[in-house]
């Protein structure tokens, strides 16, 4: 069929009789961007289908504050403005999500503060089904950090900046017996050990898979890029997918109609992220019949496909986040910086070494990430819980320190989303706390770190206060998406080998990614992951990526 160009005219004339392609892949965040790379390297044809627009200045991107409009930067390029998400995202997240997710090219990869981690080979070995163990991913994690090493020193003179934070901190820790290290060159040692944080970053800019997979995907005859353009649904014939639906996404120049693949052969791959696949699953006509149902008497339910071609697959269920404990400590010695006043007005010698050298503070993610630390905790019932501290210079006074403390491999909560009547993707049940292992952990993790901090003289303790326990500070944080959400979702649409088709079944993708009950319809992002990692998901997701395209890559598909 023909797609249109959406133009801001009466009539819309017709773009070019479209191409079919050997693959579609929707979304160009940490699951997408390397499998466009792989697949275009190995011959086929590819379009990457964004609903967003562009984001840093190499791919066209214009978002910026006034003191970058003489360069080819974007807010997105810059380190230091990564934290101003949170104060002006009008055109960077998207608006059918009811929690923050990056609608822009690249996505996550693209907004987030950069955190670069190779995975604790429990983040492979707990819950992932066999093929997908730690030793199955060493290969593809490898071809990862040699592609983006990631560095603790991101400025090109190898300098950190505003570093007392740090230093108070880790000098508690090393007087308990914590030890430093490198993170990356020992990612199995993440117990009693702390370090700098690791960023994506490259020559002071951000970098990642926008920096590198994509840029080689380019240079390629058989890639294609679609931005501003929408995917509404897979088309399909039972189980068989023939293209995409696809409508300009609002206020913005893209495409609309259907876009084909190739007849027999042609694959389509969702990789957007663990809200944005699960509401095209949804919109496909695949998930539990509540949601579908839901989706048939909304505004799609005239050109759904019809009820006895749905197939029932727990789609949304298995949600999953870090759970984030705040805390925040004050010290004399801490210098905090004004990271969101940099993004208007930056001090002219932070602006101008930025500018010319790539050095100084603006090439460290906001707010100043670091110290970064680690600690297993034995699960009351059994299972090691893993904690990812993640400190930074920011807080409610100039000398504060808050430390975020995340909840990852071992926890057992998981919650649900679900998709509403305006097609609206929300958080139904939050994955926070519900087994009470988990919370215990939280509780012991937090009572161990006021153990670990008590030989750091003039430190204040603002939150839990001094004379508050452990217990009672976590009970009073409510266990909603408001006060706990660290913004790392996973788990919507599940690996495994027990077909979600059949009773008691939890897996909507096989090992090969490929959807139950489909033959030619993959998905590849942060919705396969059946847990949560230790630390920040970019890299393994990137790593799962690598790992996905060699299965798609060897598995052959033929039309029902």
């Amino acid at each position: 069929m023909c797609f249109q160009p959406c133009i801001a005219r009466a009539t819309i004339e017709l773009a070019t009789p479209a191409s079919v392609y050997d693959y579609i892949v929707v979304g160009s965040g940490a699951g997408g961007i390397p499998l466009v790379d792989r697949l275009t390297a190995a011959g086929h044809t590819v379009l990457l289908i964004e609903k967003g627009p562009p984001s840093t200045g190499v791919w066209g991107g214009t978002m910026k504050p006034a003191w970058l409009n003489q360069t080819s930067l974007t807010r997105f390029d810059v380190p230091g403005l990564a934290n101003e998400v949170w104060f002006n995202p009008t055109g960077v997240v998207c608006t059918d999500v009811d929690q923050m997710a990056g609608c822009v090219l690249g996505g996550g990869v693209a907004v987030n503060s950069g955190l670069w981690w190779k995975p604790h080979p429990t983040d492979w070995d707990y819950l992932w089904p066999q093929g997908w163990k730690s030793e199955d991913l060493a290969a593809p994690t490898a071809r990862v950090f040699e592609r983006i090493p990631g560095t603790t020193t991101p400025s090109t003179d190898g300098k950190l900046y505003l570093q007392q934070g740090y230093d108070m901190m880790t000098s508690g820790l090393a007087a308990s017996g914590w030890k430093s290290i490198v993170p990356n060159d020992h990612p199995n040692e993440k117990n009693f050990t702390y370090g700098h944080a690791t960023h994506m970053f490259s020559n002071g800019e951000r970098g990642g898979p926008l920096a590198t997979y994509l840029v080689s995907a380019s240079k390629r005859k058989e890639f294609t890029l679609w931005m501003n353009t929408t995917a509404k649904r897979v088309v399909r014939t039972g189980g068989h997918a023939t293209g995409v639906e696809i409508e300009c996404s609002p206020n913005a120049d893209g495409h609309s109609g259907v876009v084909s693949v190739t007849p027999g052969t042609g694959r389509v791959i969702l990789s957007a992220g663990a809200f944005g696949t699960a509401k095209l699953l949804f919109r496909s006509g695949i998930g539990p019949t509540d949601q579908l149902n839901i989706v048939k008497n909304s505004k799609d339910g005239p050109t759904m496909i019809s009820s006895d071609s749905w197939i029932t697959l727990p789609v949304g269920y298995n949600l999953d986040d870090h759970v984030g404990t705040d805390i925040e400590v004050s010290h004399p010695s801490v210098v905090t910086y004004d990271w969101h006043g940099a993004y208007v007005k930056p001090v002219p010698s932070d602006a101008e070494a930025y500018l010319a050298n790539r050095t100084g503070i603006l090439t460290q993610a906001a707010p100043n990430l670091g110290p970064i630390f680690w600690e297993i905790i034995p699960g009351t019932d059994g299972v090691d819980r893993h904690l990812h501290w993640q400190a930074r210079a920011d807080g409610s006074t100039r000398t504060s320190m808050t430390i975020t403390q995340y909840l990852g491999t071992g926890a057992k909560s998981r919650g649900r989303m679900v998709i509403t009547s305006a097609l609206n993707t929300r958080v139904a049940v939050a994955p926070y706390l519900i087994d009470a292992a988990d919370k215990a952990a939280v509780i012991k993790g937090l009572e161990n770190l006021q153990r670990y901090f008590a030989p750091i003289a003039n430190l204040t303790w603002l939150r839990p206060r001094a004379t508050q326990n452990a217990t009672a500070y976590v009970d009073s944080i409510p266990a909603t998406t408001a006060f706990r959400c660290s913004n790392h979702w996973v788990g919507t649409a599940k690996i495994g080998l027990d077909d979600g088709r059949k009773e008691n079944g939890t897996a909507v993708v096989d090992t090969n990614t490929k959807v139950y009950g489909m033959d030619n319809l993959f998905v590849v992002d942060a919705s396969i992951f059946p847990s949560m990692m230790t630390g920040n998901p970019s890299a393994m997701i990137v790593s799962a990526s690598e790992y996905a395209a060699d299965r798609i890559l060897a598995l052959k598909t033929s039309a029902s």
